[in-house]
């Protein structure tokens, strides 16, 4: 018995070093430095550990290059790095670089790799991502048109708090869409969506008269 928890003591004692590898570390210095706002010290470590093969430094350098932090904005720098965490299933990273495909940003626009990489972020079980995805279905961006899914998707990324989808779920049972038409449903989600601050269910439940 006691040889047995000895070599379960010294298993979890490899995992934990195996995890503090040099280049975790220097991201963990990088987050530091970030979360502090020390932009200019955070980007050359963010891309030691980038090119090192650390996803969430891929991830973080793609943000730097994307919002000018540490460094001059280059949005087809953002797209690179986007797509190296994106490729390593990072879930966040593939909900941004299909933003990117949606709108044209670093990277020639093009629907079906935005649907593409919103679907294997809401997969995975993404609430910003699966938001974005129930937009694709209501708009007809990447694939048809289908406000079954849509509303199956912002309801999914509604009851996991997300403030955008709650709005979008509410005007789909205010509306019908997907749903049968039911104002109050559409006034409990809108109304969740507004006590977080959203800015645009606040203006609905406004002109709707809704206290």
């Amino acid at each position: 018995m006691k040889r047995k928890s000895l070599m379960l003591t010294t298993l979890v004692a490899l995992s934990v070093l195996g995890a503090c590898t040099p280049s975790n570390l220097v991201y963990e210095q990088a987050k530091s430095f970030y979360d502090g706002g020390n932009y200019d010290q955070a980007f050359p470590l963010y891309q030691e550990a980038a090119q090192s093969g650390v996803v969430d430094a891929q991830l973080a350098l793609a943000k730097c290059y994307d919002f000018g932090r540490g460094v001059q904005s280059d949005p087809a720098e953002a797209v690179r790095w986007y797509t190296a965490a994106a490729n390593a299933g990072n879930a966040d990273a593939q909900d941004n670089l299909a933003t990117c495909y949606l709108q044209g940003y670093g990277v020639p626009k093009d629907l079906s790799q935005a649907f593409y990489w919103y679907k294997q972020a809401a997969d995975q079980g993404n609430s910003f991502a699966l938001n974005n995805l129930g937009l694709c279905y209501r708009n007809g961006e990447g694939t048809e048109v289908n406000h079954e899914m849509a509303t199956q998707c912002f309801l999914q990324a509604a009851q996991m708090g997300n403030a955008n989808a709650q709005y979008n779920l509410g005007r789909s049972y205010y509306h019908g869409l997907g749903v049968p038409l039911d104002k109050e449903q559409a006034r409990e989600w809108i109304t969740r969506a507004a006590a977080q601050g959203h800015q645009n269910a606040a203006a609905f439940m406004k002109d709707n008269d809704w206290k």
